[in-house]
């Protein structure tokens, strides 16, 4: 059984926590403060389920350090990632409206520290400063966009098309200018990868290695890549 802890974090731990997520930026110090006395954080080793399909959560979920990923199952049973979500970036929206089985599961895809608060609690900030509530929905609609581009990418003769978004989207949330080129540091395995987009880590790994002989990437060292034509990706869309 994995060992899932509560932190003995200082209230700056909390602060700092909360503080770095976009759905409390509109609190003034006061406020989130009392946000702050309200969490409980809680470490989960590398592979640890936050919850699995059919438990019933009764958190809001906050990450403070490290990753996690929301998947369900495909008919065929095969892992379909949703979202990889890091530092910043929340989770269990769902349970502050409704006491429901989850239909997905969450798991660590590192050791992670989450920031926790009570749903009952939270239903209570909600009313209190309802700009969060104005916050989440904002993300939410961020997601579901997301969800929506996705699938209307799935079809089996465009995995270009799928391949070359998930780039790009990492290319926007964490590359770095670098030369003219773009320096990507990937935070997923090359099986993460193609469960994002429904595909197997044989077609992935294939279609990165065409785009290196096409001249488009370069891999570096493990886990990076050098975007050297970003509107080629563009095209692929």
């Amino acid at each position: 059984m994995m060992d899932i802890k509560e932190c003995t974090c200082t209230v700056n731990n909390h602060k700092q926590c909360a503080g770095r997520v976009p759905v409390f930026s509109s609190l003034d110090g006061t406020e989130l403060s009392q946000v702050v006395s309200l969490i409980v954080q809680k470490w989960y080793p590398k592979d640890a389920f936050i919850f699995m399909e059919g438990d019933i959560p009764r958190d809001f979920f906050i990450v403070s350090r490290g990753k996690v990923k929301v998947y369900g199952y495909s008919p065929e049973g095969r892992e379909q990632i949703m979202y990889v979500l890091y530092e910043g970036d929340f989770f269990g929206e769902g349970n502050l409206v409704r006491d429901k089985e989850a239909d997905i599961c969450v798991q660590a895809m590192e050791d992670t520290v989450l920031c926790t608060i009570d749903k009952d609690r939270f239903r209570e900030l909600m009313i209190k400063y309802p700009q969060i509530s104005l916050k989440i929905m904002e993300v939410l609609c961020q997601r579901l966009e997301k969800v929506e581009a996705m699938l209307r990418k799935i079809s089996p003769k465009d995995v270009d098309s799928r391949v070359g978004m998930l780039l790009l989207e990492l290319v926007q949330k964490y590359g770095r200018k670098e030369n003219g080129a773009v320096c990507l540091e990937l935070h997923m395995s090359r099986e993460e990868m193609a469960n994002s987009i429904g595909v197997t880590r044989e077609t992935v790994s294939r279609k990165l290695a065409l785009l290196k002989k096409a001249g488009i990437i370069e891999f570096l060292e493990k886990r990076k890549i050098l975007i050297l034509d970003e509107a080629a990706l563009h095209d692929m869309l």
